[in-house]
């Protein structure tokens, strides 16, 4: 999972070496079709040519893909923004979080929430729900996460 990432070819590529099954990515992302195996959610800074494209493409994830949700149907769920409250969100050096995205949390109870938005990657969490953000790829960040085995790992690059 990636979210927070500029068109910059280069980085993707070594990205897409990384051979992920699926890239999936949590909002503001310029360039998805440049991604292997790409499907995600918009975020605030998307812009209407970017869905339009992935709407076309079918990349777009509307409600559901594989175990994670969008609208809190699964125990596994992807939010472009962090819930306020996780102390996961984080732009310049600024606490940032969605009452929304907290309200779900609390009436749906998933396992795990994994969110983009945030410039710091880290782990938190509210009532028994697992926060994980996936922090901007921009810095090197990503999370794995493993469908097999409902796992998931933080990861760091380092572009050359």
């Amino acid at each position: 999972m990636v979210s927070g990432f500029p068109c910059l070819r280069g980085a993707i590529e070594q990205v897409n070496r990384l051979n992920f099954d699926e890239t999936i990515g949590l909002g503001d992302i310029e360039c998805p079709q440049l991604f292997r195996n790409f499907h995600g959610i918009l975020g605030e800074m998307d812009s209407v040519h970017t869905f339009k494209e992935m709407d076309r493409k079918g990349m777009l994830i509307k409600d559901r893909f594989s175990v994670l949700s969008i609208d809190f149907s699964t125990h596994y769920v992807m939010s472009h923004f962090p819930p306020l409250g996780s102390h996961t969100g984080n732009i310049i050096g600024k606490e940032e979080g969605n009452s929304k995205v907290t309200a779900s949390l609390l009436k749906n109870k998933p396992k795990i929430l994994f969110h983009g938005h945030s410039e710091a990657q880290g782990i938190g969490e509210i009532m028994g729900t697992t926060v994980v953000s996936v922090g901007s790829l921009l810095r090197g960040h990503y999370v794995i996460f493993e469908t097999d085995n409902l796992a998931f790992e933080l990861g760091n690059l380092t572009f050359s």
